[in-house]
């Protein structure tokens, strides 16, 4: 390629990326977003796309301390939230997930004070530790049916947390998790799921176990 032509497509990249209201980076055939142009603004919706190239992962602390935030809709194609990428986000509130994620990194949601709604992917495998620790606004948790791992303290100091209902295919459950959510009124699983196995060891968790029917 010429050096008129590297130009002219550097110089279209720019174009398009403008309206953009993401900061990205290009790596290899896909992108990472790395931050969001306008702090001041209460709703992002971040693309799976941009430039005609696919998003795969929000990077680590592309939206950290993102104060003015409130409301975070993830599009299609995103399959990774990474390290601390929302967290210290004082007033976010509602996060909406695309099927396509499936990982949410450590500390992603760290002290998200004021998170009320998390709508989950479907395709959810793995929540990394501490990933809504301190999310005190945080009540209920759908986990997806798919689900595998829980790192520690994912959940911890959600104290405002009444149930949550854990499927059969979670294999990875510290005890820890669910750590000072003192609210806390019932755990829905099945009896002899690899998270009874490990619940059921505590004397707190399980007075907390309802057994759902296997049919």
């Amino acid at each position: 390629m010429g050096i008129g032509n590297v130009f002219f497509s550097l110089l279209s990249e720019m174009w398009q990326s403008r309206n953009i209201p993401v900061k990205f980076e290009k790596r290899g055939d896909y992108a990472v977003i790395t931050g969001w142009k306008d702090s001041l603004l209460p709703k992002a919706e971040i693309p799976g796309t941009v430039c005609g190239i696919p998003v795969k992962k929000i990077d680590s602390r592309a939206f950290v301390q993102c104060n003015f935030l409130e409301e975070v809709t993830i599009c299609d194609g995103i399959e990774e939230l990474d390290t601390n990428a929302f967290s210290g986000c004082d007033k976010l509130m509602q996060v909406h997930m695309a099927d396509s994620v499936r990982v949410i990194g450590r500390n992603c949601f760290f002290e998200c004070r004021y998170l009320f709604c998390a709508d989950l992917s479907a395709s959810l495998r793995e929540i990394g530790p501490r990933a809504f620790y301190g999310c005190v606004g945080l009540r209920d948790i759908k986990l997806p049916d798919g689900i595998e791992r829980i790192g520690e303290q994912a959940f911890c100091g959600c104290t405002r947390l009444k149930s949550i209902n854990i499927p059969l295919a979670l294999k990875e459950l510290p005890r820890n998790a669910f750590e000072n959510c003192r609210e806390l009124e019932r755990i829905y699983l099945e009896k002899g799921s690899p998270a009874d196995r490990i619940l059921s060891k505590s004397e707190y968790y399980t007075q907390l176990l309802c057994y759902i029917p296997r049919f």
